[in-house]
């Protein structure tokens, strides 16, 4: 923060000068334009370059500069702790195939090509290391690292883009965000890192499981307010981009991604007006995982094509922070689940209400296609239009969850049953289409 410094005139003289002494336009001095720094460490690419090192030439600017990386291996650290851009090749990275079947190994990036920031030595280590607002990172291979990318939640207005973020053995990205301004992490490739993109501890050298201490609490929490996450590929992580860490997550967007045999694709919980829209995802075991306290969260547009369960809303003890508290006021709008080895979409026990499943496709899953598990309470969730077909046991089960509305969904061709209600007399069932039922006769053609 700038403190603006004071005077020394004594008050009365300083009034006659503002009042009848105004400075000339000339003589105020103009805003000084952004320098750009030039970083190479062994001058091959960039003969010009003043830096041979990324943390000097950060450490000489000034706020509002440009770092140009030049393409070489940097075995550093570094922390950035003024507003800068530091750009390396956006356009080198963006033509990376993320996909690439091939296990990555850490010398196969050509340093010829690209800015590699590989941290020297052992032990717990952050590539870079975001302090301040306003800072934009473009164009980087990030890896080596216990954490690649490390953004504080004192300071927003991030932008991380179009970098290869790999091989950091716990994680991709730890991000953080103040809130003030949006930050954005968008078009990276994050691969083959323990986790991808989350939002974890401010301290991540204190993180371990099972946990040991009082690490994750609130002193240590990290939380994630006005982000948007969205056009980053993900691939082999643990989890491609989540905010299920044990802090705030308010107003989080992520949208547009694509995730590929990511052990699960997207995860959130205790978070507040949030959004999961347009991503596509095939991962190795859930798609879109909730945990608990979500107010207000919508999950629209998403296609799920793999893994064993595609939208779940799990039980608390899926999470190393369990929010016991269920997701309310959820809309689950226009999602595609077809071909998981189990359900489409799954609400467990007392995990989900008055939320609403409107126009989502699941079918031809190997179990069912949308199940609600047994409520103690009335949840007053409502299901309605929603096509559940050729799943391979029940189109929409309700496992003895209470006080739900079903209206007019279609259901059809589903191998044991198209549906089926263990708490009939709790629910409504209204003008929904179907062939098979449980109670029989008492939901098909209802209403």
């Amino acid at each position: 923060m700038n403190l603006i410094g004071v005077g020394t005139l004594p008050l009365a003289a300083a009034l006659v000068l503002t009042s009848f002494a105004p400075v000339p336009a000339a003589a105020v001095p103009a805003s000084a334009s952004p320098s750009t720094l030039v970083v190479d460490r062994d001058g091959l690419q960039c003969g010009n370059a003043e830096f041979t090192s990324i943390q000097a030439a950060v450490d000489a600017a000034a706020p509002g500069d440009v770092i140009r990386v030049c393409p070489d291996l940097y075995p550093e650290d570094v922390t950035v702790d003024k507003p800068l851009t530091l750009v390396g090749d956006p356009d080198a990275v963006e033509a990376v195939d993320c996909f690439s079947p091939l296990a990555a190994q850490p010398g196969d990036a050509d340093p010829s090509r690209y800015p590699i920031v590989d941290p020297a030595g052992d032990g717990f280590s952050v590539t870079v290391a975001l302090r301040a607002d306003d800072v934009v990172l473009s164009g980087f291979v990030i890896q080596g690292a216990s954490v690649g990318i490390d953004a504080s939640d004192l300071f927003s207005g991030y932008r991380i883009h179009h970098n290869l973020i790999r091989l950091n053995t716990l994680f991709g990205v730890d991000l953080g965000s103040e809130g003030t301004r949006e930050s954005q992490v968008d078009h990276n490739c994050i691969r083959e890192n323990r986790w991808g993109l989350v939002s974890e501890l401010d301290d991540d050298s204190l993180w371990s499981f099972p946990v040991v201490g009082d690490e994750r609490g609130q002193w240590n929490a990290r939380d994630l307010r006005n982000a948007r996450i969205d056009h980053n590929s993900t691939f082999r992580n643990n989890a491609g981009v989540e905010a299920a860490g044990p802090g705030r997550h308010d107003q989080v967007t992520f949208d547009h991604n694509t995730s590929i045999a990511d052990r699960d694709a997207i995860l959130i919980q205790n978070s507040t007006n949030s959004t999961i829209v347009g991503n596509e995802v095939m991962p190795v075991r859930f798609g879109v995982l909730m945990g608990g306290a979500n107010v207000g969260l919508q999950i629209v547009d998403n296609r799920v094509g793999t893994g064993l369960q595609g939208i779940v809303f799990a039980p608390a003890t899926f999470f190393i922070d369990p929010f016991p508290p269920p997701t309310v006021g959820a809309v689950v709008a226009s999602n595609t689940v077809t071909g998981l080895t189990l359900d489409g979409i799954v609400a467990a026990a007392d995990r989900l209400k008055q939320s609403v499943l409107v126009n989502n496709v699941v079918s031809g899953n190997g179990r069912d296609g949308i199940v609600l598990r047994v409520t103690t309470i009335e949840a007053d969730n409502v299901l309605r239009d929603n096509a559940a077909e050729r799943n391979a046991r029940y189109g929409i089960y309700s496992q003895g969850a209470k006080g739900n509305y079903f209206l007019a969904n279609q259901m059809l061709g589903n191998a044991v049953l198209d549906a089926r209600d263990e708490a009939r007399e709790t629910n409504t069932w209204i003008a929904n289409q179907c062939a098979t039922d449980f109670p029989t006769g008492t939901i098909c053609g209802v209403g």
